[in-house]
Order: C-alpha cells, then sequence, then structure tokens
C-alpha cells in the first residue's frame, strides 16, 4: 500500500470514530450516596429522571422536599463560548449554559443582581457530568460558590446509578 493509500484509510479511520454519538443520559438514576461527597442534607431516595435529545437535556429530581436548581429543560449549545440563556427571577437573573466538552457534558448556572455583564455573581454553579462505558453509572462532579463563601467554592461528588 502506498503512503497515499494509508493516509487515507487513516483519515476516514479517525472521521469514522470520531462521528461516535455523545453519551445518552435519559433514564432514572438513583443517588448512591456511599459513593458520592454531597451536602449533608442528600437523601438516599433522591432520584432524577433525565430525557436527553441532540439539542437539550430535560432533568427532573424526584426526591420528597428536594428541589434541583437543575430541574427543566436547558438547550444544549454548540460551544463553551455560546451566550448564556437569562431568565428573570423575582429578585434575580439566572444565566444558564450547556454544552459537550468531547463526551462530558457542563453545565453552567450563575445568578446575578443583574441583567448587565458587570451584574454581580451571587450564585455560581459549574457542573460535569460523565456515563460510565456501560452506561450504569453517572457521576458528576459540582464546584459551588455563593456571595456569602467569600470566595471559597465547595466541590461535590455526586453518583447515580442507572434503574
Amino acid at each position: 500500500m502506498t503512503t497515499k493509500s494509508l493516509l487515507v484509510v487513516g483519515l476516514l479511520c479517525c472521521s469514522a470514530f470520531g462521528q461516535a454519538g455523545k453519551p445518552d443520559f435519559s433514564g432514572s438514576w438513583k443517588l448512591n450516596n456511599a459513593r458520592s461527597a454531597p451536602r449533608d442534607d442528600a437523601r438516599p431516595e433522591n432520584f432524577i429522571v433525565v430525557a436527553q435529545t441532540p439539542n437539550s437535556i430535560t432533568t427532573t429530581t424526584k426526591a420528597a422536599g428536594i428541589t434541583n436548581i437543575f430541574d427543566g429543560t436547558l438547550p444544549i449549545e454548540k460551544a463553551a463560548d455560546a451566550k448564556h440563556r437569562i431568565t428573570h427571577l423575582t429578585d434575580k437573573y439566572r444565566y444558564t449554559k450547556v454544552w459537550w466538552e468531547n463526551n462530558t457534558l457542563m453545565f453552567e448556572i450563575l445568578d446575578k443582581n443583574g441583567k448587565k455583564d458587570e451584574s454581580r455573581i451571587l450564585m455560581a454553579i459549574r457542573e460535569s457530568w460523565n456515563v460510565s462505558p456501560d452506561g450504569k453509572v453517572l457521576t458528576t462532579f459540582r464546584q459551588y460558590i455563593t456571595a456569602a463563601m467569600n470566595g471559597h467554592p465547595e466541590d461535590r461528588k455526586y453518583v447515580y446509578d442507572k434503574q
């Protein structure tokens, strides 16, 4: 085989493997407290239900007394530098963005006291989602900080088992 033929075959293989689909997080997931490092208020009955399309992700928390900031439907952006989706809440603005970094789904949520870029950040969450190769374990890593935390973020790890 000539060098040119090998190059063409190599490029075709790279293209085929590069087109592999993104992980699908759809399904019902139960929090595994033994493998997680959540806040003290995490409960073993904490379930999340995820529905995913190529362009959006919807999450719903199924746990008594727990409201999750990620509950709802968010569009999946094409790149990390895409603009945030801005929602006006009663006393603040919520900036949300979801995008892929390779096979990791990234979430960013910012609560600000105004709609302008220079508005004060009241709370920030950045979270990454990865699923095991067999699709049975969802691991999320969250970095969380509020204005009251004086610049000291809190890191959390949540491990969910597929139901």
